[in-house]
């Protein structure tokens, strides 16, 4: 049966009928574009928490490298200070030596400046005193190293005190 056939009331009972579906599609529709919405949301949080817990890795990863080469670090640095410094074998090895720390300085290593600074209980680790300037460090016996403002390594000081 086609429209033309219906009367009047027939065609307003079945326009009603088809607005009330139409009603119901878009209000289905409308529910549908929320959820997506809010999945597409969801996804892109977790894409973020994602690279950061990635980059934290890659941080992490990066700082257990450095951490393992400053032993590699005071290695090669003993080695230049115990051997002639007009040797060309010695100069080689202060430009590895220099090329390392360089290259792990990029990745975040930073030396901690430590002679002639204040003692701080939070970079230097006292292993010695000696008479002088009082909580001052006189020497440095061994560096010290941060990571990103992380600590990897208090300098080993002497520190100076009053004399009694």
């Amino acid at each position: 049966m086609s429209y033309e056939e219906l009367s009047r009331e027939q065609l307003e009972e079945a326009l009603q009928e088809i607005e009330e579906e139409l009603a119901e599609v878009q209000e289905d529709r409308d529910e549908k574009e929320e959820l997506a919405k809010k999945v597409k949301a969801d996804f892109e949080n977790y894409k973020k928490k994602e690279q950061e817990r990635k980059d934290r890795w890659a941080k992490q990863a990066q700082q257990k490298l450095a951490e393992d080469l400053i032993e590699v670090l005071d290695n090669l640095e003993r080695a230049i200070l115990s051997a002639d410094e007009d040797s060309t074998v010695v100069q080689g090895v202060k430009m590895v030596s220099d090329q390392l720390y360089e290259t792990l300085e990029k990745k975040g290593l930073q030396k901690i400046d430590a002679e002639g600074e204040e003692f701080d209980p939070e970079l230097h680790k006292a292993v010695e005193t000696e008479t002088g300037q009082h909580n001052q460090v006189l020497r440095q016996k061994r560096k010290g190293y941060m990571f990103d403002d992380q600590i990897i390594r208090e300098a080993e000081v002497v520190v100076g005190k009053e004399e009694e």
